[in-house]
Formats: structure tokens, sequence, C-alpha cells
């Protein structure tokens, strides 16, 4: 017997600026799945921006000569490193290595669920972040092998065909014709749940 589909429709998105304004609360005042205890860590960015009049969100899929997570699709972010003073400062400093992005001009939101990859054996801190105005990309060429600006309403879209218990099967997300699954997908599945929450209290 198949699992049930949510049957909401997808709302109407404000600019990603007001967006933000209404995520910011819903993120401060949940409980947080933090998970402690991991050797490998990594900081994500869930940035946000709007783009034709937009709001949309930047994910990249990587190349087949990175570390981990060979040509599969993720969000902006990388490796905890010394220098790092948290998780928050890792996202930014990744994804200004990755897409060219200066730390200096994010806006943090908050932070989403950490999620753990068992493939890679790596515990993932994500965080809403948003730009005043979409940034030039500047993809490394030698880590990113293309990149994907991906409408909000499209991610919002997919994930209400998704069941509302996924597994690992059904939480996939085809976008830009890549296939977004694993630990990306966990991610976004959890960030569509904020963001309805965010629209539906916001007057």
């Amino acid at each position: 017997m198949s699992l049930p589909l949510r049957s909401t429709a997808v709302p109407a998105l404000p600019p990603a600026g007001e967006l933000a304004g209404a995520l910011r609360p819903v993120l401060a005042a949940r409980r947080r799945v933090a998970l402690e205890g991991a050797q490998l860590r990594a900081g994500v960015l869930v940035l946000l921006y709007d783009h034709l009049g937009e709001p949309h969100l930047v994910l990249t899929k990587r190349t087949e000569t990175v570390a981990h997570h060979r040509g599969e699709v993720s969000l902006p972010g990388g490796r905890w490193e010394p220098g790092d003073h948290d998780l928050l400062a890792t996202a930014l400093r990744e994804t200004e290595e990755e897409i060219g992005v200066p730390a200096a001009g994010v806006e943090v939101v908050g932070p989403l669920d950490d999620v753990h990859s068992p493939a890679s054996n790596f515990t993932v801190s994500p965080w809403v972040g948003v730009l005043d105005v979409r940034a030039e990309l500047a993809p490394a060429a030698d880590e990113i092998a293309r990149v994907l600006e991906v409408r909000l309403a499209d991610i919002l879209a997919a994930d209400l065909l998704i069941p509302a218990i996924p597994d690992r099967a059904t939480l996939r997300y085809p976008l830009h014709g890549e296939d977004v699954w694993g630990l990306t997908a966990r991610i976004l599945h959890n960030l569509s749940a904020h963001v309805r929450q965010a629209l539906a209290a916001a007057p």
C-alpha cells in the first residue's frame, strides 16, 4: 500500500528577503536536531536570493575528482577545518571558495537540522542565508562541474510529490535534469517543511 502524498498546494512566494524574515522566527523557535560526537563534520549553506523576480537557491554538481560524493548534486559547503570558528564559518568559507559568493554578503537566517551521511560518515550542519542581490557565481573548476540556480517554487512543487514518510527511493527531487537525492534531498525536505510553516504563520 502506497503512502499518502501531501495535498497542500504550492504557496505564493514572497521575495527572498521577506521569506528570510518569515523563516527566522520559525527556525529560532523550534527544537533543532543537533547530532553530536561525529569526528567528520561539515557545514553547508542554503543560499536564498531573488533571480528573475523569484526566490532561488544554489545547488552544485560535484566533479568526479573530489574526495567525497563525486558527481552528486549538493549544497555549497564542505568539511570543517581547524581555522573555522564553527560550522557556520565552515559553510560560509566553503561557499565562497566553491562558488565565489563573499561570506560578508550573506545574511544568516538560521540553522536547519543536522543530517548524517552513512556513505561518507559525515555529519552535516546546514544553514540558511540570504543575499540582498544575486551574486555573480564563479564556480571552482576543480570542485564544481555545474551550478544549478533553482526556483524555490520548483523545490516546493517537487516536495509535494514525496510521500509524507519517504524512504531512500522516494526522497528524490528531479531538478534541472538532475536527480537530487541522499543528504541534499533530506536537507531540501526539511527546508520545505519550514518554508511552508513560515508562510502559514506570516501575516
